[in-house]
C-alpha cells in the first residue's frame, strides 16, 4: 500500500481489514474452523497409516521371522518398519504438494470466481475473484507435519514387528 500511496498521492488507500473489521473476525473464525478440520483429516490419515503398517506387520510375519533368524536385531527390524512408514509419509506429502501446488498455482493466476450474497462496500472493492496466496514455507510446514504423523503412526507397528520371536514367526501360517 505504501508504494501505491507514494505513486498516487492524490488518492486515499486503506487495507481491507480496517475498512470492514467484521471481515477480519470472519476470516479468523474461518481459519480456526479449517484448522480443526485439518487436524481431524490428519488424525484420520494417521489412523489409516497405523492400520496399513499393522497389516504389513501381520502379513509379513514370516519375513520378520526370517530376518530375525538371520541375525537382524530388534532395533534394526523396528527401524526398517519405521523407515517404511516415514517413506509413506514422504511420498504422500510429495504427491499432496504436487497436486495442491498445481491447483493453487492455477487459482493464484486465474482467481476463483466469487460473488457475495450480501453486497457491501468491501465487495465492491474486492471484485468478483479471489486469488490464492500460499507461501512455500506454509507448504513445507504442512508436508513436515504429514511426515511426522506418518512416523508417529508407524511407531507402534514397528515396535510390534520388532517383538516377534523368530522361531514363532517362521511357523506362522
Amino acid at each position: 500500500m505504501e508504494a501505491l500511496a507514494t505513486a498516487l498521492p492524490s488518492y486515499e488507500f486503506d487495507s481491507w481489514d480496517t475498512v470492514d473489521p467484521s471481515m477480519r473476525q470472519t476470516m479468523e473464525m474461518e481459519t480456526q474452523i479449517m484448522s480443526g478440520f485439518g487436524m481431524i483429516i490428519l488424525l484420520i490419515a494417521g489412523v489409516g497409516i497405523l492400520n496399513l503398517m499393522l497389516m504389513a506387520v501381520f502379513e509379513r510375519t514370516r519375513e520378520i521371522g526370517l530376518l530375525g533368524s538371520m541375525g537382524m536385531k530388534q532395533r534394526q527390524i523396528m527401524g526398517l518398519f519405521l523407515l517404511e512408514g516415514v517413506w509413506i509419509g514422504v511420498l504422500g506429502a510429495l504427491v499432496g504438494c504436487l497436486i495442491g501446488g498445481l491447483i493453487t498455482g492455477y487459482y493464484e493466476r486465474v482467481g476463483m470466481p466469487w460473488t457475495a450474497e450480501e453486497y457491501s462496500s468491501l465487495n465492491a472493492l474486492m471484485g468478483n475473484r479471489i486469488y490464492f496466496d500460499v507461501t512455500v514455507e506454509l507448504v513445507l510446514q504442512r508436508a513436515l507435519v504429514v511426515i511426522i504423523i506418518a512416523a508417529l503412526a508407524s511407531l507402534y507397528p514397528a515396535w510390534q514387528a520388532s517383538r516377534r520371536e523368530p522361531a514363532e514367526a517362521l511357523h506362522y501360517v
